[in-house]
């Protein structure tokens, strides 16, 4: 009889404790923090034909056929880093042309699909500002978008050596 309680008391301590780990599965699986991942391209022009570094997978043919990238022939890839997104906490990050990419997540929503199922929204702000000593204020005043999880925007226009710097940004679940 002391054996069943015995065995009894385990197989329930079991059952407990296997559902506080799955509580905390869930809590940990919930407070995932989003990443962004920033991509620094530099764009040429040239007569050489297209060329697309191959460490830029998400940069497709397609993309660059449309503008602005369509002015230019050669992608290659000058950085790419990884921020842990907070709610309101800017990421920097120094540019190869001494400036600065500020970008901060400003809200996440729910956008709900018609009859699909429903996905994040994240609202970001960023902005590109002059290096301290140039005496500059921003080049990039406050650009807002929204976007889903993997869909990249960029913004382009910084020069850099006879090119163009192209700035993916793109939020990773």
């Amino acid at each position: 009889m002391k054996r069943r309680l015995v065995a009894a008391a385990l197989v329930v301590s079991g059952l407990a404790l296997a559902a506080i780990g799955t509580v905390g599965a869930a809590r940990a699986a919930s407070s995932h923090t989003p990443t962004l991942e920033v991509t620094v391209i530099h764009a040429t022009a040239g007569d050489a034909g297209l060329a697309i570094d191959p460490q830029l997978k998400e940069l497709s043919p397609a993309t660059v056929q449309q503008a602005p990238f369509v002015r230019f022939s050669a992608y290659r890839l000058l950085q790419r880093k990884p921020f842990a997104l907070v709610g309101n906490q800017a990421v920097t990050l120094l540019l190869p042309n001494g400036r600065t990419l500020q970008a901060t997540l400003t809200g996440v929503s729910v956008a709900v699909k018609d009859g699909g199922p429903s996905e994040k929204r994240y609202q970001l702000e960023a902005q590109i500002v002059a290096a301290a000593d140039s005496g500059a204020t921003s080049f990039l005043r406050s650009l807002q978008v929204t976007v889903s999880e993997n869909e990249p925007f960029f913004v382009g226009g910084q020069s850099y050596r006879g090119g163009t710097m192209f700035i993916e940004l793109n939020v990773r679940p």
